[in-house]
This record gives structure tokens, sequence and C-alpha cells, in this order.
């Protein structure tokens, strides 16, 4: 079976939706960080907390965004959100002070976080019972894709036309990344319009009077719940080390082309690695899988700390960008494997706000730690251990599931 038909339609509407909302929403935001600083005459911190207020409006989002999410509120969001996601984004061509950017960065995020992740995986767990890793993998790299190919497009829009015009432009291109979403994705649920999903759905059930019946959803393990956001954590706080890369280099006495090396391989194993633990999940399984990937961020980890020769700082450097796949694809397939599709919606919000926030604060504390300590060092023993956490506590969920 192949994904094929409308089927790929979908997953094309929820890659252009993931590009759209995390893609150009949060990746490409940096390029805006020195132009807008200079034009306004301002810090880089100040504009930079921009993206801080968004991710963060974001992350909550989705929490609303599993509330409200159903079959008649489902296209009412996408034109909705899409209309205030790109239409908040050109208005900040027309910012006349850093408020005004933190106010529609904030509407942004807001938008983003109704069409991010909750929605997306939502559809594609209704949509594909087979090749569902796969699925979700490939929706969850297009992010990294979009802002690796969009990059220089608008970058090269903000040198000849200004930071204005750049902003007019990532605005449009939200739209355009948004129309497959609108056009080809009728509904959450196929079954609700009379349509297939990819595979068969696997309902419980059980022999009742002679007839079955199928088993309501039970009420969420709170201790699994409490192993799954713990792991969330250290995912969301693992993805905040590589803009750290340049720095570490520089602190190991290495020339700056390292630094950039480390992070421009670690970029592209961020988009690689989320396709191919998608793969793994639909042949061995989300927990194999997760701790494969814990195990080799973990390597990396600790090659930094003893190895830290030009060569094996770039393959370690390539070996943690595993770690995004963590905060996206993992997060995601743990959620449903453990906690089953029924609760889903109530659940994987809730995850993926703690690796949002997680991620926006070890941003910080890992700029405080090489303060205080004057290197790495710390910092690197601090991650070796949140992972060593992560690894336990998908073992123990899992032992606890079976229990």
């Amino acid at each position: 079976m192949k994904i094929k038909g409308r089927h790929l339609l979908v997953l094309i509407g929820m890659c252009g939706m993931l590009g759209a909302s995390v893609g150009l929403g949060t990746n490409v935001a940096g390029l805006f960080f020195s132009p807008v600083a200079e034009d306004f005459g301002i810090m880089k911190g100040s504009v930079s907390l921009t993206l801080t207020v968004s991710n963060l409006v974001f992350a909550f989002s989705g929490l609303l965004a599993a509330k409200i999410l159903n079959e008649n509120s489902f296209k009412p969001i996408l034109v909705i959100g899409t209309a205030l996601m790109a239409g908040s984004t050109a208005l900040m061509a027309m910012a006349s002070n850093v408020m005004m950017l933190y106010v529609l960065n904030a509407v942004k995020g807001f938008a983003g976080g109704m069409l991010g992740f909750v929605l997306a995986t939502t559809v594609i767990n209704h949509w594909f019972y087979d090749f569902n890793g796969l699925a979700t993998s490939i929706a969850m790299g297009t992010s990294g894709l979009v802002g690796a190919l969009f990059s220089p497009i608008i970058s090269s829009f903000i040198q000849s036309s200004g930071w204005r015009t750049g902003y007019l432009m990532t605005g449009a291109m939200m739209a355009v990344l948004c129309l497959p979403a609108i056009l080809f994705v009728p509904c959450i649920n196929p079954r609700s319009k009379g349509l297939s999903s990819l595979g068969s759905p696997i309902i419980k059930e059980v022999s009742e009077g002679g007839e079955k019946a199928a088993v309501q959803a039970e009420k969420p393990d709170g201790f699994i719940m409490m192993l799954v956001m713990l792991f969330a954590v250290v995912a969301g706080a693992s993805t905040a080390l590589p803009q750290h890369f340049p720095g570490l280099a520089e602190s190991y006495a290495l020339v700056p082309a390292v630094g950039a090396s480390m992070l421009s391989v670690c970029m592209i194993t961020n988009t690689a690695s989320k396709v191919v633990m998608g793969v793994l999940i639909d042949r061995i399984g989300a927990k194999l899988s997760s701790l494969l990937y814990v195990g080799c961020v973990f390597a990396a980890v600790i090659l930094f700390l003893v190895l830290r020769v030009s060569g094996v700082m770039v393959v370690s450097a390539g070996m943690f960008g595993l770690s995004y796949a963590l905060g996206t694809v993992a997060i995601a397939m743990l959620t449903k494997e453990l906690f089953g599709l029924e609760n889903y919606g109530a659940v994987y919000p809730k995850v993926s706000l703690v690796c949002t926030v997680a991620n926006a604060l070890l941003s910080s504390v890992v700029g405080y730690l090489y303060d205080f300590t004057g290197g790495y060092t710390v910092t690197l023993i601090l991650y070796a251990v949140l992972l060593g956490c992560a690894f336990a506590a998908v073992i123990i969920a899992y032992g606890r599931k079976k229990a």
C-alpha cells in the first residue's frame, strides 16, 4: 500500500500547514533580528524577544486548539487561522516600534498554535493508520525543510528591499503554503464524510451479552503522563543547545568554521532524522525508536566532552541533530502509543507545551551557565544527566503500561 490520491493531498496539506506555522513562523524569524534592531535603534535582544513571545503563545494556543477542534470548527479554524497568521506577519511591515511587533507576534503565535502540531497530528492520526509514523515524520520534517529553503529567499528580499518587504513576502508565503490544507483536506476524520482512512483502525472491543461493544477511553495514567512530560522537557531542552555550537567550538579554541559546520550538519540531520524516525516507528515502534535516538544524542554529548577535535565535533553535532526528532515525532508517537488515539487530543497539547517551554527556558539557561562557569562543561554534564533520565522515563512508562 502506498500514500497516493486523496491521502497524499491530505499529507501535502498538513506539510504546508506546518511549513507555514513553524517553518516560516519560527525558523526564519532570526533573519529579521539585526535589520529591525538597527532600524529601530534598539538592542538585538529586544527584537529576539518577539520570537519568545510568539513561541510561548504558540504553545498555549495548542491547548485551546485541542478543546475546540472538531468537524464543525475544522474549516473555520483553517481559514481564520491562516488569515490571522499571514495577516499579522504582513502587518509587521508597518510596525513603527518593537511593541507593535510584540503584539503582532502574539497574534501570529496564537494562529500558528491553532494550525500547528496539534491540528496536523490529529488529522494525520485519523487519515493514516498505515504509514502513520512516516506521514507524521514527513509533516514534522517539512517545518525544517521550509525554513532551510525559504531562508535564502527571504534573506535576499531583506537585503535588496528591506525587512518590511521581507515581512510582506513571508506573510504571502504563509498564505500560499496553507492553501492545500484549506482546499484539499475536507475533515479531521475521513469517516465523518464517508471516506476511508489509509489502513484500518484497531478498535478495542469486549464481549458483552454476546454482543461486541467498544471500550470507553480510559483515563490517562497520571504517572505515565509525568514520565512523558519529563521526556518532553528533555527533548525540548536538547534542541536549545545547537544554537550554542559556535560558542562551544570557540571555547575549545577551534576555528570559527568548525562551529559553523557543526550548526549546518546539525540542521541537515534535523530534517532527515525525522523522516528516518517515522520509518523506524512504523517498523519497530515508538519505544525502541525513541530509545535509539536518545542513546545517539547521549553519545554525542559524551563525545563533545571528551574528544575536542574538529572532525569529531562536526560528526557529534550531526548525531545531536537527532534531538529535533525527539521534540517533534517522538513525543507525538509516544503519546499516541501510551495513551491511545482516544486520549491523544487531551494529552498531546500539554506534552507539546512543556516541550516548547523547556526549549525557551534552556536557551537562556545555557547562556547563563557559560557566563557563570566560563565554559560548557557543566552544561554538557547537565544534558547527559537529562538524557539519561529521558531514557529511563521511556522504559518505565512502557513497563507501567504493561503492568
